[in-house]
C-alpha cells in the first residue's frame, strides 16, 4: 500500500472533524467530495432552509496564518460555478449559503465555523 502525502492525510482528517462538527450543529450530510468539471464542494449539507456548502481548509498548525486565509476570491468564484452546478444537477430549489470551516490541528484540535461567509 502507498502512503498518502501527509497534507493529504491532513485534508481528510479536517473534512472528517468538519462532518462531525456540522452533523452536531444540526446539519443533514447530503455529499461530501462531490465534483463537476474543475470544482469540488468539500461538503454540502442542508439545515432545512439552505443548502451550505462549506468549504474545509486544514493545517497542522497556524505558523503560516489561519487555514480560511486560502479561500480568495478565485476560489469563491470556483466554489460558486460548482455549487450551481450541483443544485440545478439536483433540481434543489433552496437558497444557497458558503461556510468555511476553518481547522487547525495542533497545538490542540480548533475548529472555527464561518457561517455565510461570502
Amino acid at each position: 500500500m502507498i502512503n498518502k502525502a501527509a497534507h493529504i492525510k491532513i485534508g481528510e482528517r479536517g473534512e472528517a472533524l468538519a462532518v462531525s462538527f456540522l452533523t452536531e450543529q444540526g446539519h443533514r450530510i447530503l455529499e461530501t467530495n462531490w465534483r463537476y468539471e474543475k470544482g469540488e464542494l468539500d461538503i454540502v449539507s442542508t439545515d432545512q432552509k439552505f443548502i451550505i456548502i462549506t468549504e474545509v481548509k486544514t493545517r497542522s498548525n497556524s505558523n503560516f496564518g489561519d487555514p480560511h486565509e486560502d479561500v480568495d476570491e478565485s476560489k469563491q468564484a470556483l466554489l460558486e460555478d460548482t455549487a450551481e452546478a450541483y443544485v440545478n444537477e439536483n433540481e434543489i430549489d433552496l437558497e444557497i449559503r458558503f461556510d468555511i470551516i476553518s481547522i487547525t490541528l495542533e497545538p490542540q484540535i480548533s475548529v472555527v465555523h464561518i457561517a455565510d461567509a461570502f
